[in-house]
């Protein structure tokens, strides 16, 4: 039966009262490997499906995972790759990324990692995205790997990348906060997280050995983590990744697996004794928190990051990172005493139970994108009325 205009106009206008609409989120990763990877990941994929539509722009490095189009496949998420890697693609890149947020029209933007956040902010000048967001996952002005003048030159590009385009900064930890006030008084924190429950069965007796993840590259330190398995040559060390630093790791007593699944170094984590991590700079190393879960004695460096997550004798060990011996004397007391093994181990893992978990981070995360939807929403209305 023929109904008339001002009768469609109502069942539509009925429709989109009653049908809420999504909240269009546009992801710009850079950095798209090792924990950056797994936060993009693990938020993007526990979103409800029904509340956002995701795109995220992505690089890829030598350490992406190959299964990568298969972990992002879910219907509310679509992939583009743009490099963005180096000097000679940043022009490309920045045209590429103002593209998509010109089709796209997304509510939010969410950058991730030091370069998507000064291209992304480059590429959104001007645009009408409602809300900026930036996680660097680590300052690149904090490397140690690099001189003092570079450190300047990089907080330099965050001053003026900022005051091109202000972005909250969501810093992934406390320490990562008060950085980000070098740069910008708009901050705010959404500590890094996991899925805690891939990490509450052990499979097996955990062995003797002493357990790092990650990518073998300046920032983990593998020059310190080789000096301490040599001051140790009858404790078996495991290094789990691979890098362009795996020469350094010349002790006799190290093994390396090199690039593994995921389920893979989720098992070598699970089934270690100990914990070790010898960065010199970190936002809040993912690593730490998947040892942490797996209930693990934790021997750490003393920087921005680890200190957010390890209490001193509560729930781990920090040690100097100038300071190979410290390590080294760490480690032996924890071979010496089961008993303190156990009590670190355990209040590690009620820490990331309690405050780590993928469900809060996820409800906080989701707070933050339809802020300004629900804002722009409501202006809609009432220029309706």
């Amino acid at each position: 039966m023929y109904r008339s205009r001002f009768s469609r106009y109502t069942v539509f206008m009925e429709t989109q009262h009653t049908t809420p609409r999504k909240t269009k989120l546009l992801y710009v990763v850079e950095s798209f490997s090792t924990g950056v990877y797994a936060i993009v990941r693990d938020i993007a994929c526990n979103l409800d499906p029904e509340a956002f539509t995701v795109r995220i722009l992505h690089s890829l490095r030598p350490d992406s995972p190959k299964t990568y189009e298969e972990d992002f496949a879910q219907l509310h998420i679509s992939l583009q790759y743009i490099p963005m890697g180096s000097l000679k693609t940043y022009r490309r890149a920045v045209g590429a990324i103002r593209e998509a947020i010109r089709t796209f029209e997304p509510d939010t933007i969410h950058l991730h990692s030091s370069k998507a956040g000064v291209l992304g902010r480059l590429a959104a000048k001007g645009s009408f995205s409602k809300r900026l967001l930036y996680s660097p996952h680590g300052f690149s002005f904090l490397r140690t790997d690099v001189g003092a003048t570079k450190r300047r030159i990089f907080l330099t590009l965050e001053i003026l990348a900022d005051r091109y385009k202000r972005a909250t900064i969501v810093a992934v930890s406390e320490g990562e906060r008060i950085e980000a006030l070098k740069i910008t008084s708009d901050t705010m924190v959404i500590n890094n997280f996991i899925d805690t429950s891939l990490f509450d069965t052990i499979t097996e007796e955990p062995t003797n050995c002493v357990v790092t993840t990650g990518r073998i590259a300046p920032q983990k330190n593998p020059q310190l983590f080789n000096t301490i398995a040599k001051s140790l040559p009858d404790v078996p060390f495991l290094w789990v990744g691979d890098g362009p630093l795996s020469s350094e790791l010349t002790a006799s007593n190290i093994t390396v697996t090199g690039y593994v699944p995921r389920s893979e170094a989720i098992h070598h984590v699970r089934n270690a004794k100990i914990y070790l991590q010898t960065s010199l700079w970190e936002g809040m190393p993912v690593s730490i928190l998947e040892a942490m879960a797996a209930g693990k004695p934790i021997v750490a460096s003393n920087i921005i990051g680890n200190r957010d997550l390890i209490k001193q004798g509560k729930t781990g060990i920090l040690c100097d990172p100038q300071k190979p011996h410290e390590f080294a004397e760490a480690l032996q007391r924890l071979q010496q005493s089961p008993e303190l093994q156990t009590r670190l181990g355990n209040a590690a893992r009620d820490h990331a139970h309690s405050y780590h978990d993928v469900s809060v981070a996820i409800d906080l995360y989701s707070q933050e994108y339809t802020k300004s939807n629900d804002a722009a929403d409501q202006r809609t209305t009432h220029r309706a009325r």
